[in-house]
């Protein structure tokens, strides 16, 4: 039961056909992936990263003390149960 149109399928078959002519493999090793995703990693990717939690911890904590302020410690966990 295909539901591809007839060029649809044509092109899904041309594609394989490109695919094992090039040579290139239709899968990839763990092994490949693992080495892949470790050098792609450079000082800015990792520098924003770190900017980003910290900057989401400061939001979380403000929020927090937001709270706190307007309902005071005995609410706290009343605000919290929910979320968690």
């Amino acid at each position: 039961m295909n539901r591809l149109t007839v060029d649809e399928r044509r092109r899904a078959n041309e594609l394989r056909r490109l695919s094992t002519t090039l040579g290139a493999p239709r899968a990839l090793a763990v092994e490949e992936l693992g080495e892949r995703t470790g050098a792609g990693w450079g000082r800015n990717a990792r520098l924003a990263t770190l900017i980003t939690v910290i900057l989401g911890g400061v939001l979380a904590l403000l929020q927090l003390a937001q709270t706190l302020s307007l309902h005071g410690p005995g609410s706290l966990l009343d605000w919290l149960l929910p979320r968690l």
